[in-house]
């Protein structure tokens, strides 16, 4: 059976705060990037989904913490541990908020359990000019993605990277890829908000395919 002990959710848990890991153009998040596919609701993106799953057979949710990822070629590397906690919690949270609480997000894994595993990988960020003001004092909250965005961060591109797995035996069950430059507008630019927009495009997508589906 596919479970999470307590030493590996606390590992988990840990990584959740450790500096993001220096990723290639296929980052390495996914093991298998060979059956991805044009995603049909969104040009550029790619995914895939083993024949015959259905999402009926699953009613809790475990959401793995999200991880991010620099691109190696990135001008801006300096993100604090706190605003990265923000931007992994925004992303969290826009993904539960989207479930429960019909579909209740859970701590632990099992039969009828799906396990949800995603990243923002290949991320290109560039610091902004700033006066005194734009700085963060330490020891200052940050609450919000616009804290991290609006104030310190441009983002230059990145890459969505998600995984569900089967709760009891850590099959994958599909994939998805959806780099921003290839996904967004031309008469637009990858942004924290297309980047936030995704997101919620793609939580709101799986909400409708588990309703679809039970």
């Amino acid at each position: 059976m596919f479970n999470l002990t307590k030493s590996l959710f606390v590992l988990l848990i840990s990584f959740y705060f450790m500096a993001p890991t220096v990723a290639a153009q296929n980052s390495g998040f996914l093991d298998d990037y060979s059956g991805l596919q044009a995603d049909p609701d969104r040009s550029g993106a790619m995914v895939y989904r083993k024949s015959g799953v259905t999402l009926g057979a699953y009613n809790k949710i475990v959401i793995l913490p999200v991880e991010i990822w620099y691109h190696p070629d990135t001008k801006y590397k300096g993100v604090s541990p706190d605003e990265m906690k923000v931007l992994a919690d925004t992303f969290s949270g826009i993904l539960t908020n989207e479930l429960e609480p019909d579909y209740p997000v859970v701590g632990s894994t099992g039969k009828g359990v799906l396990v949800v595993r995603f990243a923002i990988t290949n991320i290109m960020m560039k610091k902004k000019k700033r006066g005194l003001l734009g700085y963060m004092p330490i020891g200052a909250a940050v609450t919000a993605l616009k804290d991290v965005a609006g104030k310190r961060i441009t983002l230059s591109d990145a890459t969505i990277e998600a995984e569900l797995l089967d709760g009891e035996s850590g099959e994958q069950l599909g994939t998805l890829v959806d780099s921003l430059s290839e996904s967004v507008s031309k008469d637009d630019k990858p942004s924290w908000e297309s980047l936030e927009q995704a997101l919620i495009f793609y939580a709101k997508r799986f909400r409708s395919r588990l309703d679809a589906e039970h």
